[in-house]
């Protein structure tokens, strides 16, 4: 696995910032989401905070699995 840069950590701090600011607001300020059937619509943005934490796991991922005695 490939130590993570100060940007690959700033980008998963501030991710991970919104994402618990999403939640929080969900949860104290948007009221009974799930007795309405457009309750749905409200967790649809938490999913941008999800493909934004695998892009970054799989990136540090593939660049620390390559064996550098391997020849091709």
């Amino acid at each position: 696995m490939k130590p993570a840069t100060t940007t690959d950590i700033a980008i998963l701090t501030i991710n991970t910032i919104g994402f618990v600011g999403y939640l929080a607001w969900l949860v104290f300020a948007s009221g009974e989401i799930f007795y309405t059937q457009e309750g749905v619509l409200y967790l649809l943005p938490c999913l941008p905070f999800f493909f934004v934490y695998l892009y970054l796991m799989q990136r540090l991922r593939s660049h620390g699995d390559e064996d550098p005695d391997k020849k091709e």
